[in-house]
């Protein structure tokens, strides 16, 4: 470094960026762990639009990354970074493509099962305004979008997925619907149920009610995992590109821009039990 970072415009405005990418990704991890279909629905709109922004926004950062170490520490103007885009899709590849071409040495790759692929996809349809973000203003006109509407597509997509690997045909199973059984039983001669479900479908008994519940439980533990994977993969090249800027190319505005995501850079036991992001 050839100055105090604290001098250097970029390093603040690349602290601003990285603080509320940090923020971004912990509200929408936290928000699809407590989305339900019975009083937190707008839970799951809480995550789509933080999850997307963030992970699209931290690519960018590595992308930003990038081109000041192949342009001798000069930043890219507004107009380079908007060519990046806004396809999660297209962005992550990219970040890949990074990480391969300067071999980067990585605590924690890229995930490739299908949950994680599953998860961007869906993240990358809210992106676009009108199959995501506005699918439900979109809708009022046409309603052949509604399988365009996110929650629905997440249920039917990454959900489906996760009950298909930690559920179906395993003892959560057998647990679950035991329970339901019983509760049912217990309250269904002096309970009148109606609710309508992540992919827009009514259920009106006791049963189906308490079996979705408990999928609720074992989609949102797998959901925030999955998606904390994902930031935590591009919370690590991020960290390694700041550091070789910051040290090797002596870009002071890189100096220390890996600790705002120390706390996506943990293992898997912190990844599957806190529901609650950013950690302290």
């Amino acid at each position: 470094m050839s100055r105090n970072p604290l001098e250097a415009p970029e390093w603040h405005a690349l602290g601003r960026e990285a603080s509320l990418v940090r923020h971004l990704i912990g509200s929408g991890a936290t928000a699809i762990g407590r989305a339900n279909y019975a009083d937190k629905m707008g839970e799951y709109y809480t995550a789509f639009f933080g999850l997307s922004v963030g992970l699209e926004r931290l690519s960018k950062l590595i992308l930003v990354a990038r081109y000041a170490i192949e342009n001798q520490g000069r930043m890219p103007d507004e107009q380079v970074v908007r060519k990046f885009g806004h396809k999660l899709i297209d962005l992550t590849n990219e970040v890949e493509n990074i990480s391969e071409k300067m071999q980067l040495s990585l605590r924690y790759s890229r995930p490739t099962k299908e949950i994680p692929h599953k998860i961007l996809e869906c993240l990358d349809s809210f992106a676009d305004a009108r199959r995501g973000r506005y699918a439900n203003f979109a809708s009022l006109g046409n309603p052949n979008l509604t399988s365009d509407e996110p929650i629905n597509k997440w249920w039917g997509e990454v959900a489906e997925c996760i009950l298909k690997r930690h559920y179906y045909g395993k003892a959560a199973q057998r647990r679950v619907e035991s329970n339901a059984e019983l509760i049912d039983a217990m309250m269904s001669p002096f309970t009148m149920v109606i609710h309508t479900n992540e992919s827009g479908n009514t259920m009106r008994d006791v049963k189906s009610t308490s079996i979705r519940t408990g999928q609720n439980v074992i989609v949102q533990k797998w959901g925030r995992y999955h998606s904390l994977v994902i930031a935590r993969w591009l919370a690590t090249v991020l960290s390694e590109l700041s550091h070789i800027a910051c040290y090797k190319h002596g870009i002071d505005g890189f100096f220390g821009l890996n600790e705002y995501f120390d706390s996506y850079t943990v293992d898997d036991s912190f990844l599957k039990t806190r529901k609650i992001w950013p950690l302290k």
